[in-house]
């Protein structure tokens, strides 16, 4: 008797219909989806002042910035402390908790950074998590967010913890100057390992979106596995096996605290957790979909804003659709193409199963094609991630290497964007 493979085609299909986990995920998924059961925000907003009469909103940066595909403004959370209005003729002000939507512009968030040099009266603003401001605007209720006019720069919290995320934003920022520094290679770079898409082509991240590849942009469980094996290998290399798993989570550690917890890369994480503990407390390998599972009620219970993100349900929608659909499919075209390609494409094929309806949900389009173009971007975006770590390595411990690993990675990002764009070449569909 053959064997059958590992997933949904090694089970019989009413375990997964008894399975505890997956009957919550579903349960909960309708009731959240389907608007049976509204969401509350996690970290509502409490002041004697209305945040409609606010002018003044002070605090700490809870998120790291985000730009807009329109350029104009970039999207940050703030951990309120206090509001300030106008009563009377005079400017009132009170203490606040609760977490708020920013919608800063553009020119005050790139001051800082280098190749957008913007005049603001010598003043400038990192704006990055963990450090305090004052924001001048008003409240809009059409997008539920506070529209800044101008901002003030307060610094960052004294404390260790305080000192701590001033660094990672010290950090980041340095990173920045060095991919800016390689031009659009470091544009991707930076995306790739950061989520920041400031020096990334407003017309490079069109193509990718066009030809299915959006995914790619996102951080998520491709990066993070990648980071975590390299640290591993790294680790085992260096110190030897018994000190591989170590390294591995100081990897998966770094890049979180790094990149910061996007929804997807923090099912990413969460996954892996789920699936170490399985194995190194319980003496088992969890079945994947019970993980996911699992790791979709832990999600919902701990940051239930994310919910209703579109990375929130394309990541889990797309791995869903992965785990039920993947080895199914493979089985039809498994005749057709070898093994690695029939694989590829199934894996693909299976994402769109869920991922299609979510994406016609929340952009009224979907992009076929992505299944194929995810078959022959994906490994080289893996090539340009491993050689593009290496050369940060390396050009911070030797400097003088800069230029030349900039010259080379200009040369995979010009081979990746033509083929991306000739993806892009086939229109979405639109419903």
């Amino acid at each position: 008797m053959s064997k059958v493979p590992r997933g949904l085609m090694s089970r019989d299909l009413l375990d997964y219909v008894k399975n505890p986990f997956i009957i919550a995920a579903v349960v909960v998924s309708f009731l959240l989806y389907g608007r049976i059961v509204p969401l509350r925000p996690q970290n509502p907003y409490f002041s004697v002042i209305p945040i409609e009469d606010a002018l003044n909103v002070s605090g700490k940066i809870a998120s790291n910035p985000s730009k807009f595909s329109s350029g104009r403004y970039y999207s940050a959370s703030i951990d309120v402390s206090h509001v300030s209005a106008v009563k009377s003729s005079s400017l009132v002000s009170s203490e606040a908790s609760g977490k708020l939507k920013l919608w800063i512009p553009s020119d005050i968030v790139e001051a800082v950074y280098p190749g957008k040099l913007y005049s603001l009266s010598g003043k400038t603003a990192l704006i990055e998590k963990g450090e305090k401001v004052i924001c001048h605007g008003s409240w809009n209720s059409d997008y539920e967010c506070f529209i800044v006019s101008s901002l003030d720069y307060l610094g960052y919290d004294s404390g260790f913890w305080g000192t701590v995320e001033h660094f990672r934003a010290m950090c980041r920022l340095i990173f920045k100057r060095l991919m800016f520094s390689w031009t659009n290679a470091g544009g991707l770079i930076l995306s790739l390992l950061s989520g920041s898409r400031e020096y990334l082509g407003d017309n490079v991240a069109d193509s990718f979106r066009i030809a299915g590849l959006s995914h790619i942009l996102a951080l998520s469980g491709m990066h993070l596995s990648f980071f975590s094996g390299l640290s591993s290998k790294a680790g085992t290399s260096v110190f030897g096996k018994r000190w591989s798993n170590l390294f591995q989570a100081i990897g998966i550690l770094f890049f979180i605290w790094f990149a910061g917890l996007s929804p997807s890369l923090f099912r990413a994480f969460l996954c892996s957790a789920v699936a170490i503990i399985a194995k190194g407390v319980f003496c088992c390998t969890a079945d994947s979909l019970e993980i996911l599972s699992l790791v979709f009620l832990i999600h919902v219970c701990l940051i239930p804003d994310d919910v209703m993100s579109a990375a929130f349900m394309l990541s889990y929608g797309a791995l869903a659709g992965i785990l039920l659909f993947s080895r199914i499919i493979q089985r039809f075209i498994s005749i057709l193409f070898p093994p690695k390609l029939s694989s590829s494409l199934s894996a693909s094929t299976g994402a769109q199963v869920f991922g299609a309806p979510i994406s016609i949900s929340l952009f009224g389009s979907f992009s076929p094609i992505g299944v194929i173009a995810t078959i022959f971007v994906a490994p080289l975006i893996s090539i340009f991630f491993a050689l593009s770590i290496i050369a940060v390595i390396l050009s911070l411990c030797m400097p003088f290497l800069s230029d030349a690993f900039g010259g080379i990675l200009n040369v995979f990002y010009n081979c990746i964007v033509w083929i991306v764009g000739l993806f892009a070449l086939c229109p979405p569909v639109y419903v």
